[in-house]
Parts: structure tokens; C-alpha cells; sequence
């Protein structure tokens, strides 16, 4: 009795430790994610600071900010040359345009006619597809029934079956 009090007990401690492992990790994952968080926004900020520098207060005589300045002047360009190749590239592009103007209605189900000059014997039937059978020469016994007669199973059909439903 004693061995499995010590057991339990053991057990008791494993948990306990692997509780307490997992509520660590995750607080510290919390506070990686809090702190991945703050310098996502701190990099908005400077990023944002940069562009007003930049755009307002930008000074052709600093030596440590120039460099950087004169670097984005020439991406800008670079981007611009890029962007009008583009719209070089689309605009010389032949657009078709498409129409209905060659499309014809019809009013009617197409029919697959057989050529009359071939005799019968020397078409195969493997390469020419099944015409469908026009509604004239199905027999009447089809046309009185309705669909949902010819669909429903018989009622002794059902009582074999695993499941109830």
C-alpha cells in the first residue's frame, strides 16, 4: 500500500512540476510577444520621424544624414524608371477586346445527324458518340410515369439496413 502512496505522489510532483514549467513558458512567451510587439510600433515611429526629416527638415549640409538622404533620392528614381517601364509594358500591350457579335442564339436542342452518304455497316460505333434519343421515339409506357415514381425504392428495400433512418 505504501509503494503506491509513493507512486501517487510522485505523480502528484511530476504534474505539479509540469504545470508550473508551462504557466513559466507561457509567461514568458507573453512578454516576447509584448516586447516583438513594442518594437514593431517603435520601428513605425521611427520610420514616420524619417519621412518628416526627410520631407521637411532635411539639411544638404549634414555629413551623417546626407548620404542616407541622397541614397533615397536615388531609389526614388530608380522606382519611378521601374514604374514607367511598367506602364510602358501594359499600355504597348495589343488589348483585344472581346464581343458577342459572332455568337448566335439558339432556340433549339442541337441534334447529331448521320451522314447519309456512308452506309450504316461502315460506321463504328466506338469513335462516334451517342446521339440522345429524341422524345418521338421513346416509347409512351416512359412519358406516363413521373420521376419520382421511377426513383423511390421499395418500403422491404430499407429493412436490412444498419442503421435507423
Amino acid at each position: 500500500m505504501e509503494f503506491l502512496k509513493n507512486i501517487g505522489k510522485a505523480v502528484g510532483e511530476a504534474a505539479n512540476y509540469l504545470g508550473e514549467k508551462n504557466r513559466r513558458a507561457a509567461r514568458l512567451n507573453r512578454i516576447r510577444s509584448v516586447i516583438r510587439c513594442q518594437e514593431k510600433a517603435a520601428e513605425k515611429e521611427y520610420i514616420a520621424l524619417g519621412r518628416y526629416y526627410y520631407y521637411s527638415l532635411r539639411d544638404k549640409g549634414n555629413a551623417v544624414t546626407e548620404p542616407h538622404c541622397a541614397a533615397l533620392d536615388q531609389i526614388e528614381e530608380r522606382l519611378d524608371g521601374a514604374l514607367e517601364q511598367l506602364e510602358k509594358f501594359y499600355s504597348a500591350e495589343d488589348k483585344e477586346e472581346i464581343t458577342l457579335e459572332d455568337v448566335k442564339a439558339y432556340d433549339e436542342e442541337p441534334v447529331l445527324k448521320e451522314p447519309e452518304d456512308e452506309p450504316e455497316a461502315a460506321i463504328s460505333t466506338e469513335t462516334t458518340p451517342e446521339a440522345p434519343v429524341p422524345a418521338e421515339t421513346t416509347p409512351e409506357v416512359q412519358s406516363q410515369e413521373t420521376p419520382h415514381e421511377t426513383s423511390v425504392a421499395p418500403a422491404e428495400e430499407n429493412n436490412d439496413l444498419p442503421f435507423e433512418g
